[in-house]
């Protein structure tokens, strides 16, 4: 079987954790696939965790795919250790990492509607 395995950075915003939960379950509608939500840190399940129930549940592969916007330390160099060592663990397991969201036209959309929202004045 193969599913999803969606990483977050993680806060200590309840918001940002209910947020993410949020897009994992529209994301798993909107494609059809088992989305397993995760989180470097902060909110649980950590990503050793959400693999050992993704392989329990018979996941066999993975597509690992960061909800982050750029490629820094925790995308080139964090997570694909943290996938490494799950590879490791469990060695008939496929991972496939997939980069962050980066740039892409319809990212100026949401910055155009984003100015048309009510403001809040600092």
């Amino acid at each position: 079987m193969e599913a999803i395995l969606l990483i977050s950075h993680g806060s200590r915003s309840n918001e940002a954790e209910k947020t993410f939960f949020r897009v994992a379950e529209e994301f798993e509608k909107f494609i059809g696939m088992k989305v397993y939500p995760t989180f470097m840190e902060f909110n649980r399940p950590g990503i050793e965790m959400a693999i050992e129930n993704m392989y329990s549940d018979g996941v066999r592969k993975i597509i690992a795919m960061p909800y982050f916007l750029y490629s820094g330390i925790h995308i080139k160099e964090d997570v694909p250790e943290m996938l490494k060592c799950a590879k490791e663990k469990y060695n008939d397991l496929i991972i496939e990492f997939v980069g962050p969201i980066d740039f892409h036209p319809l990212m100026l959309e949401i910055l155009k509607e984003r100015l048309e929202d009510k403001r809040v004045r600092i």
